[in-house]
């Protein structure tokens, strides 16, 4: 076995949407460390166009129910198999979740110590220690986005799992009963009485809800796949909605909008793997796409303590240093995201895999 091995795509039947991972995965790095890249001023273009990277989200969803669908349809036949299923899932999410929790916990020590001047009791909420521990912080049991905060994402991907099985239910009624259920939770969530807060925009407050109509699209577009394989330039279409989705987030058109065509763009690259052959850009993205978990979950490692505490703190930059600085640590992420997967999320997740919880039979006397 290599100490350093390659990099490769789990299923060479999901390179589009492979890339789609790994580009989305940089964009939400960007829209979080955006908030250092404008501290001059001088970009608002940019500023008001990384704005709509937040939905980059909803894409991950879709893409998740899509992959959960390919590999898990028929598949989830008993208790047993569902109680492996979730298993995977825990050794695939929790490792890393439950160590960048660690760290954050550790920055609260911290900043309680008087060792630096992070003292935020609604960030670092003890209460909320707990749900994060069992994926649930992003099912209204907290106040805020708590600890490592875009771990949110995290535990509403893990309610889905464990809704799956009712999922597949609906999904086993035929295709237009999938489609009528996800449109309709898509309708139902933006008639949520909240109108300063759209569900689109939802986190620590029921973002578990927030995914359901693009995981259940990314179900549908299973079923669709041989209709979608049909749409000519399929990856064409996949790369164009995502440039139109950039000029629409520039031209800070609703943001509704903006998630509709976030779902075209999961739609088209479902076509675009459907129909073959895979495009030279996609194929070269796509082993990336390993790291897109990893990425997700550190990110807010690096814009705490190098751009926050170094950046800002010590090195008091700002303007084209600071955008460099903030550069720096986009492309530092790579090799750290890496290590991190190769050296401690696969065998974390081999050891989670391999346990067993049989009940072992007392002798017979």
């Amino acid at each position: 076995m290599k100490a350093f091995p390659a990099l490769k795509p789990d299923s060479e039947d999901m390179l589009h949407l492979d890339a789609l991972r790994i580009v989305g995965a940089v964009m939400i790095v960007v829209f979080h460390f955006n908030r250092y890249i404008n501290l001059d001023g001088r970009w608002q273009a940019a500023d008001d166009m990384v704005k709509g990277f937040s939905l980059i989200v909803d894409l991950f969803f879709l893409i998740s129910g899509y992959v959960m669908a390919a590999i898990y349809t028929g598949r989830l036949t008993s208790l047993s198999k569902y109680g492996v299923f979730l298993k995977k899932r825990v050794a695939r999410l929790g490792p890393l979740h439950w160590a960048t929790l660690l760290v954050f916990v550790g920055v609260w020590a911290a900043g309680l110590a008087g060792l630096v001047a992070d003292r935020d009791p609604k960030r670092y909420d003890l209460s909320c220690i707990v749900p994060n521990v069992v994926f649930i912080h992003a099912w209204h049991v907290c106040h805020a986005q708590t600890w490592n905060f875009v771990s949110w994402a995290i535990s509403a991907e893990m309610g889905l799992y464990l809704a799956l099985p009712l999922l597949f239910w609906i999904t086993a009624r035929g295709r237009v009963a999938t489609a009528l259920v996800a449109v309709g939770s898509f309708v139902v969530l933006l008639m949520n009485p909240d109108g300063d807060m759209p569900f689109h925009q939802w986190t620590w407050n029921f973002g578990v809800l927030r995914a359901v109509p693009g995981f259940l699209l990314g179900m549908l577009a299973f079923q669709l796949r041989p209709w979608l394989a049909r749409l000519p330039g399929a990856r064409w279409w996949m790369w164009g909605l995502l440039v139109l989705f950039l000029a629409l987030s520039m031209l800070r058109i609703e943001r509704t909008l903006l998630l509709l065509v976030i779902y075209a763009v999961g739609l088209a690259g479902v076509g675009a793997d459907a129909a073959g052959p895979t495009g030279t850009v996609a194929r070269r993205l796509a082993p990336w796409a390993q790291l897109s978990f990893s990425l997700y979950l550190l990110h807010p490692i690096a814009l705490k303590m190098g751009l926050n505490w170094v950046g800002v703190s010590m090195l008091h930059l700002n303007g084209d240093a600071m955008r460099l600085w903030v550069l720096a640590w986009i492309v530092a992420l790579f090799p750290i995201a890496y290590l991190s997967l190769v050296f401690f999320e696969r065998p974390a997740r081999d050891w989670i895999s391999g346990l067993t919880f049989s009940r072992q039979r007392a002798p017979v006397s």
